[in-house]
Formats: C-alpha cells, structure tokens, sequence
C-alpha cells in the first residue's frame, strides 16, 4: 500500500491547531490540492481527457453531525428536533438524520455564530477530495478497499441502522464514514434549484452505492432516516 499523503503527525498537529483557534474538536484541516477527473475524450481514438479542479485549504469535520450536536443546535435555537428514525434518539453519538437540506445549511449558521467563523456545507469537490485521502492519483486509498471492510457500513454489515460517528475506521486523513454510514448533503450548485445533492451512500445501499462517486439528487425538503451531513470552514 502506498503511504498516506498526509502523516498521522500532520493530523495531529492539524488538531491541535484548531483547538488553539477554538474549532470544534473533530475538524481537520485537509491541504490544497488538485483534483483531476478522467472522462471520455476522442471516442474515435479512445482518448482520455483530464478535468482538473484546484481545491484550497479547508477544515472539515472528522465525522458527521451527531445526534448530540445537533440537540445542543436545537435547544439554543429553540427548534423542535426532526421525528425520530426507527432506532430513536437515545443514542447520543450517532449520527444526525431525518434533518433536510436547510436544516443542515441552519446548523451551519448557528455554528458560525457560535465560534466566530465561516462554516457551511462541503462542495460536491471538497468531500470527494477528502474521500480519496488528499489525492487522485492514488488507487489504493482506503474508501476503494473490497467490501466489507471496517471503513464502510453499507448494508452487508449494518443491521439497517447507521453505526454511531467513530464506530468506524477513519481514513488516510482522518475522516470517518465518508461512504456509507448516511448520506450527505454537500453545498448544491447554482442550477440545482429546488434539489440538493447527498454522497457517499447509506447503511441502508448495497455495495455499489456505498462508492467514492455515489451521488443522488433530491427535494432539499426532504427528510430521510438515511441522510445526514458534515461541516466544512475555509482557514482563517
């Protein structure tokens, strides 16, 4: 296997500096980079293009949004909570679900009054970015690993309900249950109007859905006991 582009000590270091900057505990500051797509080209010849992006500097959150946050969320905004899921909200470390695109965008909000800072959803390309550990050049990233594994909960090993935030490996970076686990919304672009996107598939998807490149598109008023989602703040 080829070695992490980002060393455990990176992360670390990552960590600490955000407690200095009072971040949530769980951020991690993922470098910038490029991220390049491969399409089809001159089918006449079988070439391939190369799409490239440049991703600067982020922070994103190591897991997704607990259920615990976003209770704090909720009782220092005075909103309801959404209805519960099947499994109930009596484990606090699991991950947040049933919350629509706007919820998400709200606890945003809040969060960024409280700490003083920029957060929001990921772009589509900031989660796959950090999905593939910093780099698409690498095969062997661990969200490509032969199912199952324990970097994934889909529904060959999830007894139907999502696992709590940290029940599972996290990958090169730091990040935990960035395929499968629960959907989540990412940031939706300009022409989306009316939808929203989720990634990364759900405990409740077989193992074609619980990929790098899975995506749906939805009402963003949609709630589902599949779908959750993470933050990202740019560095100050």
């Amino acid at each position: 296997m080829k070695k992490p582009v980002f060393s455990i000590l990176s992360i670390l270091l990552g960590l600490l500096s955000n407690a200095q900057n009072n971040l949530p505990v769980d951020m991690v500051l993922v470098k910038s980079g490029t991220l390049e797509k491969k399409g089809n080209g001159n089918t006449s010849r079988n070439a391939k293009e190369t799409f490239s992006d440049e991703i600067a500097s982020f922070y994103m959150s190591a897991t997704e949004v607990s259920v615990q946050d976003y209770k704090q969320f909720c009782k220092e905004t005075e909103k309801n909570m959404p209805p519960e899921p099947d499994w109930g909200w009596g484990d606090p470390k699991k991950p947040m679900v049933n919350v629509t695109y706007a919820d998400a965008l709200a606890y945003c909000d809040w969060l960024s009054d409280k700490h003083g800072m920029s957060f929001t959803l990921p772009t589509h390309q900031q989660w796959e970015y950090a999905a593939r550990g910093g780099s698409l050049n690498n095969p062997d990233f661990i969200n490509n690993k032969q199912l199952p594994n324990p970097f994934v909960i889909y529904l060959g090993n999830s007894d139907e309900k999502p696992e709590c935030i940290t029940c599972i490996q996290p990958n090169e970076l730091g990040f935990y249950a960035l395929c499968g686990n629960v959907w989540e919304w990412v940031l939706n672009g300009p022409r989306q109007q009316g939808l929203a996107t989720v990634v990364g598939g759900s405990f409740f998807e077989g193992a074609d859905q619980v990929q790098i490149d899975s995506h749906r598109e939805y009402n963003k008023y949609l709630r589902r006991q599949d779908i959750g989602f993470r933050v990202v703040m740019k560095p100050e």
